[in-house]
């Protein structure tokens, strides 16, 4: 039974670019709609962290996603500034890939427009830069 519904799928669906990306981001989205913001305020995945005792970067994404999610846009950034961005990618990789599999694109990933794709990252890689500077480099001197 289930090999039939499997087989019954598009081929190149299950293993494409957009159902992959789809999957990845729209669960990260889902999680951050299902957790609740005041339940998760001393929660900390990041193992470097739990290591060592100071923050990385990255630490913060997961309550700053749930905060965004929740509408809460000054607490996210509060937990980590570079987080809007990271989740407006989200948001955009989401979308696009909802896009690809309605429209049957399988085999390639919709392109970013180039401009786009590098504002982007230029705003994104100074803030992580800047908040690898602030929480791991100043500590240590």
């Amino acid at each position: 039974m289930d090999d039939e519904i499997v087989n019954s799928a598009p081929a190149g669906v299950i293993r494409s670019p957009a159902s992959l990306t789809a999957t990845f981001t729209g669960g990260a989205l889902m999680v951050s709609a299902i957790l609740q913001p005041n339940r998760i305020t001393t929660l900390s995945l990041c193992p470097i962290f739990h290591l060592t005792g100071i923050e990385c970067p990255f630490c913060g994404m997961t309550r700053s996603f749930v905060s965004i999610t929740h509408g809460d846009f000054a607490q996210a950034i509060d937990y980590n500034p570079g987080s809007p961005l990271i989740y407006a990618a989200f948001v955009w990789i989401f979308l696009v890939s909802l896009k690809d599999m309605a429209t049957k694109q399988f085999e390639n990933f919709s392109r970013i427009p180039r401009w786009l794709m590098q504002s982007w990252l230029l705003i994104t890689c100074s803030i992580f830069a800047w908040l690898f500077w602030e929480r791991m480099i100043v500590i240590i001197l």
